[in-house]
């Protein structure tokens, strides 16, 4: 058993040595340059949030340029209560942020090593989490796009293919429940990259229903594993696919500049597309890069050759030579899948239409091709040792030791973001930083009902100007009345009135469904009748206390407790399991 942990030990060791290049960048007290330059002020809301006791706080002040939206009930939180993790430990939001960076690169090469290892072996392990790492996709979701939970995805989904695997080698509950939880951490991290997952994991789940013997209670296993899954993340992926109606997402996510049909890759950018820090565009002039990298087309041609030799000398399609020509199916799907080829599924499918960009599927090309890159290294030995078994062990070994430093070195220099932003938490959770800067890269998740207008590039913004921007948390529309602030929480605020003249009080909070207004302690009606869907209500004379909240819906109430449930489940699994 010991020798077994110091062997655990000095893998992981080396897999940290090897990751360090890819985020050695951010040990610095700067924060960087990105597309989605939103994540500082996400995490101090959630955080704001659980400091006054709502653990999963759905609605957020500040965003929407200032009224507030439910962030939460539609956004993936999983990578900010990773951060949140770190801030409660003491660190600061940037520092936070970077930490859950770095956990997630070395989880992407933990999950990779430990699937390619069941797969193929140590050192071809080694070499596939190297090639998984340092993936330009990879670099591209953290340093040009700041796309970070779709970057977290990159560290979950080897593990939900791994949780998959052990299942089929040992059917029983607790590897079902391994299951569940990979694929609702999947769901947690990004439902856009879970959805087409399915796609991969339907494609492994009936490969290794054709490999094992217990055919119905494997597929039976996975099958309770998936639910339970679900029912894990019912809690935020229910509410966020009912309620997302009222938003609107489906007024810009699928249409205008994230249109689908506008970024599909053309073939030869996978061979060759110039490194960049823009955007994605219709046709070839995009400002990032879509290249597979040469090193790893390389592996993968030295990979299929070496394949047919290895054939050739088992004379028959073993077990390894059925798992690469498997992932090497996935690898050419998920190619297609990124093509205009493949249009005619987009088109029929509309539920890939949130997913905006074709190219986004680079997340499952990348743990294919390093996988297919670590079977060059398994092919290579089986077929050296047949010649000479003396010294191949050292011949591997070195040659895995080349493969590993030519990946770093010639794809290390590209994980480095534009330029280096010398800021704090303070400049980066300011009101006006919050209300108008970062509401004004990001506003799908506020209500439909709210008042829009067209920007000069045609595309859909909201009718309001910065100085429109309000701090004060209530108006008085008509009416006297002096206003005291007894609360003024998230999703609890409170206010005392003594109203000398009958008034129509407005809170400057979007209306969306969850909210509820109460006069001492009466439920009344809230009215939203004005351009940007703010609440009011009327107040009689006298001296009351005014309350809003948000509260559970329906549906919201069914998805907690359907969470509930299936944690208790998972837990007694594993207690009666163990």
């Amino acid at each position: 058993m010991k020798n077994k942990v110091i062997s655990l030990l000095g893998e992981f060791i080396i897999l940290l040595i090897i990751t360090i290049p890819s985020f050695i960048v951010l040990l610095n007290n700067k924060y960087f340059s990105m597309h989605d330059d939103q994540h500082i002020a996400r995490l101090y809301l959630l955080v704001t949030g659980i400091k006054q006791g709502s653990l999963f706080p759905r609605w957020v002040d500040m965003l929407g340029f200032g009224h507030g939206y439910p962030l939460f009930n539609f956004y993936p939180p999983l990578i900010y209560y990773v951060s949140a993790v770190f801030y409660f430990l003491g660190f600061s939001l940037i520092w936070s942020t970077k930490l859950m960076i770095i956990s997630g690169f070395i989880l992407s090469a933990v999950g990779t090593y430990l699937l390619i290892k069941k797969f193929t072996n140590k050192l071809s392990a080694v070499l596939g989490a190297t090639v998984y790492i340092y993936f330009l996709y990879h670099s591209v979701t953290v340093y040009v796009r700041g796309a970070f939970a779709e970057f977290f995805t990159l560290a979950v989904l080897p593990f939900v293919f791994l949780s998959l695997y052990e299942l089929s080698k040992k059917i029983n509950w607790k590897n079902s429940v391994f299951v569940a939880i990979t694929f609702a951490l999947l769901i947690l991290a990004h439902p856009l990259i879970a959805f087409p997952s399915i796609i991969f994991i339907g494609l492994f789940v009936g490969f290794l229903l054709f490999l094992n013997k217990s055919k119905v209670k494997f597929f039976t296993y996975s099958l309770l594993g998936g639910i339970l899954s679900l029912g894990l993340s019912a809690f935020f992926w229910l509410p966020s696919l009912v309620e997302r109606q009222y938003t609107l997402v489906d007024s810009i996510l699928t249409k205008e500049l994230a249109n689908y049909s506008d970024h599909f890759v053309y073939p030869s950018q996978l061979w060759y597309s110039p490194w960049g820090y823009g955007g994605s565009t219709k046709g070839m002039a995009d400002g990032l890069t879509f290249q597979l990298g040469k090193v790893p087309i390389l592996f993968v041609v030295i990979s299929l050759l070496l394949a047919v030799f290895y054939f050739i000398k088992m004379k028959k399609i073993d077990q390894k030579l059925k798992i690469y020509f498997f992932v090497l199916l996935s690898f050419f799907v998920s190619l297609f899948m990124m093509t205009q080829y493949s249009s005619f599924i987009w088109d029929h499918i509309k539920f890939l239409w949130y997913i905006q960009f074709p190219w986004r599927f680079l997340t499952f090309t990348d743990l294919f091709i390093a996988i297919l890159a670590a079977f060059a290294i398994y092919f290579f030995k089986e077929l050296l040792e047949a010649v000479n078994k003396k010294n191949s062990q050292l011949i591997i070994g070195l040659l895995t030791v080349a493969a590993v430093i030519v990946t770093v070195i010639k794809y290390s220099p590209y994980f480095k973001p534009q330029r280096f932003i010398a800021t704090s938490d303070q400049e980066r959770t300011s009101f006006k930083e919050i209300a108008w800067r970062v509401s004004s890269t990001s506003y799908e998740f506020v209500p439909n009902t709210v008042k829009t207008k067209k920007t000069l590039l045609g595309t859909t913004t909201l009718a309001i100007n910065e100085n429109d921007l309000t701090q004060a948390p209530t108006e008085i529309l008509s009416g006297q009345a002096k206003i005291e602030v007894v609360k003024n929480s998230f999703s609890d605020k409170e206010f005392h009135l003594i109203v000398s003249k009958p008034v129509i009080l407005q809170l400057n909070t979007y209306y969306f469904p969850g909210w509820i207004a109460k006069i001492d302690n009466q439920i009344t009606k809230i009215s939203a009748n004005n351009s940007l869907s703010l609440m009011t209500v009327k107040v009689d004379k006298g001296s009351h206390l005014v309350k809003f909240q948000f509260v559970d819906t329906p549906v919201r109430k069914v998805a907690g407790f359907v969470t509930l449930t299936s944690l208790l489940i998972a837990v007694l699994i594993l207690f009666l399991a163990k």
